[in-house]
């Protein structure tokens, strides 16, 4: 576990963002409609159970998706419809910055100034 700041790593939002790398990972662990647990053949069954048991108290609605290598079917990430807008507004974060009027333009966010298509 790395109690690295997101401003250690040059990831933060803005500099205000006094969140630790592992802050940041729980914050998606969170939210996330799908987790994948990958390295599954590194483990046995109960060392598994006991992995997607913590997931499970971190995000008990997630769907949960062993993989080895990152190996996973597109098909069982595309086109799910996963998202649930009724449950994301009952997450006490959901929409907090656009509640809380502290949005962080994208420009000021990544230090986007300009940008050419040709």
């Amino acid at each position: 576990i790395t109690m690295d700041t997101l401003t250690d790593r040059g990831w933060q939002a803005d500099t205000g963002d006094t969140r630790t790398v592992a802050q940041l990972l729980c914050d998606q662990l969170e939210f996330a409609d799908i987790l994948l647990v990958n390295k599954v053949d590194l483990l046995d069954e109960p060392q598994l159970r006991k992995v997607e048991a913590l997931v499970r108290k971190i995000n008990p609605m997630a769907e949960i998706v062993r993989t080895t290598n990152s190996r996973i079917e597109p098909t069982e990430l595309f086109g799910k419809a996963r998202f649930d807008l009724q449950r994301a507004a009952e997450h006490p974060e959901w929409l907090a910055e656009a509640r809380e009027h502290e949005h962080t333009p994208e420009t000021m966010e990544y230090g986007i100034s300009s940008f050419i298509y040709r």
